[in-house]
């Protein structure tokens, strides 16, 4: 039986963007009309008013997914794997408050595909009926179809957490508008079709709700992204009450290969983190495929001991020959792991210097870059030893 690499997802630590939480005032930047009377919790009449904003929270672009995705021949890893990837839209769900049932998380999602079809279960506590409902839908975007009549079903269950990043309304008008913002940006996802697999940009604008409701949006950039994007915004409903602010719209993308090196340090960390999940997932698929032609060698294999021919043996030898493509992609898929954590590490090792809460994280990340590298040495002795097992051309 083969061994499966299967590293743990939950986030080594959660480090808030520093500029996720701030300040805006009434006057110039902000919402506000300096002609209403004094607020009633302190601040004088005419004088700025400094209002919390809190609902700055990353966009994953990822979450517009899935991804490409190898799903034929169908495995329990390769299922497993696929939901993992699609971590970026599963925590989009919970972004919006509504979606949680302000329980602790206790969350597993199940995708059973037989003959007869996909079947998608979520359960457990966390998640309010909405919240299940989105979930839900996300496992269904997977282009699952069903088993060949009479074909065991394949069944995969993981556990499903959320960020504590979630938008919150109510607090006040700007922080409302930032929140509607963030929460309108799933709807937005065919201005981000062209970054889907690339670093997104850093991007800022400026809102303005004027009276009536009408909403004008001005970025500092004419890309593609930015050009899309203004009327998506302007065409929102933020309310009626006037106000101005700068919005900064923070993106990431967990299905990347880089990153947006100039991003703070902990949207960086995000990003590392996302990239790590989908790499994780791709180890999953690849122990599967391997695993999958491992059992289709050692059963031909059995068939040629009891009864060898020349076309036997030439069948033979293709299959061995998919077993060791499938250590290769195991091997690539698990170096490919090792590489983001070592980028990861890099990262929280020179925060460090800045901010010493970063050392549990530069560990953490250690104790699984130690695992992984050690898991690429037993993937490359076990090639060693497959190629040793497939039959020669003479015996």
């Amino acid at each position: 039986m083969n061994r499966v690499l299967l590293l743990s997802l939950s986030v080594v630590a959660v480090l808030m963007f520093s500029g996720a939480e701030g300040c805006a005032t009434t006057s110039g930047a902000t919402t506000g009309d300096s002609t209403k009377p004094a607020d009633p919790k302190g601040g004088k009449s005419g004088e700025p008013q400094k209002l919390a904003i809190t609902n700055v929270i990353p966009f994953d672009v990822a979450a517009c997914g899935p991804r490409a995705l190898k799903l034929s021949p169908l495995t329990a890893e390769a299922l497993t794997g696929a939901m993992l990837s699609m971590n970026p839209a599963v925590q989009e769900c919970f972004v919006d408050l509504t979606s949680r049932d302000g329980q602790g998380f206790d969350l597993k999602g199940k995708i059973t595909v037989d003959d007869k079809g996909v079947n998608v279960e979520v359960n457990g506590l966390g998640a309010s009926a909405s919240g299940k409902a989105c979930v839900e839908g996300v496992f269904k975007k997977l282009p699952l179809v069903a088993q060949p009549a009479g074909a065991k079903p394949v069944v995969a269950e993981i556990p499903l957490g959320a960020s504590p990043q979630m938008v919150k309304l109510g607090d006040n008008t700007a922080n409302d508008i930032v929140g509607q913002l963030r929460l309108a940006q799933l709807s937005f996802c065919d201005c981000y079709a062209s970054v889907l697999t690339s670093v997104p940009p850093s991007l800022k604008t400026e809102v303005e709700v004027v009276a009536g409701g009408a909403v004008k949006a001005t970025f500092g950039t004419t890309d593609a992204v930015s050009t899309c994007l203004t009327p998506k915004i302007q065409a929102l409903k933020l309310g009626d009450q006037a106000g101005k602010l700068t919005w900064p719209l923070l993106l990431k993308n967990s299905y990347a290969g880089a990153l947006e090196e100039s991003a703070p340090a902990a949207l960086r960390f995000q990003q590392f983190d996302g990239m790590r999940a989908q790499r994780t997932a791709d180890v999953l698929a690849a122990a599967g495929t391997r695993g999958l032609a491992a059992v289709t060698y050692d059963s031909a294999a059995q068939s040629y001991k009891k009864k060898p021919n020349p076309g036997a043996l030439e069948d033979l030898k293709k299959k061995c020959a998919e077993v060791l493509s499938g250590d290769d992609g195991q091997i690539n898929a698990v170096k490919a792991l090792v590489a983001v954590l070592t980028d990861s590490q890099k990262l929280a090792t020179a925060e460090k210097a800045k901010d010493a809460q970063w050392g549990q994280v530069e560990t953490a990340l250690g104790q699984q870059l130690t695992t992984t590298t050690a898991e690429v040495v037993r993937l490359e002795d076990q090639k060693k030893k497959d190629e040793g097992a497939c039959p020669k051309t003479k015996f």
